[in-house]
């Protein structure tokens, strides 16, 4: 058996985490950990008057809401990579990111074409426009931009 096959073995679906010299899954502490964040976030929306009728059911029902994201952002922080299957050891060098980062380079000079011809146009005009939609035209440029980048990329491979 080649190394990389036992290495690939060692590792498991959740990825392990590591605590002082032993190693445990990924899973047992994000659960917890997450569910506990969530509800945090769920007192704290209480008591600012997120749901000012029925705090503790505004409070429940955003931390049930908010539970399955914190608990995958807790296991995305504290999870080892290098013990996660199918994951690859130097992602930064795959053909993937090699399309990412060209794709996001382009949406870059895309933006300042857009941005600057779009304050042309209103500059000349007088339009006024709110910042939120300006944000917002900027943000929408940007993703599309990107994903035809990526899109492109992708089949020109």
């Amino acid at each position: 058996m080649s190394s990389s096959a036992d290495q690939e073995t060692s590792r498991s679906r959740w990825g392990r985490v590591r605590f002082g010299r032993g190693r445990a899954s990924a899973m047992a502490p994000a659960i917890p950990l997450g569910i506990g964040v969530a509800a945090v976030i769920g007192a704290v929306a209480a008591l600012v008057g997120f749901a000012p009728e029925s705090p503790w059911v505004g409070a429940f029902s955003l931390t049930f809401a908010m539970s399955g994201p914190m608990v995958a952002l807790v296991w995305a922080l504290c999870m080892d990579r290098s013990t996660l299957r199918g994951a690859l050891d130097r992602p930064e060098e795959s053909v993937e990111s090699s399309w990412y980062d060209k794709a996001t380079q382009g949406a870059f000079h895309d933006v300042l074409l857009v941005s600057g011809l779009a304050l042309a146009a209103l500059m000349i005009t007088g339009t006024r426009v709110e910042g939120s939609v300006v944000l917002l035209g900027v943000l929408a440029v940007c993703l599309v931009s990107a994903g035809t980048r990526y899109v492109i990329n992708r089949q020109r491979s």
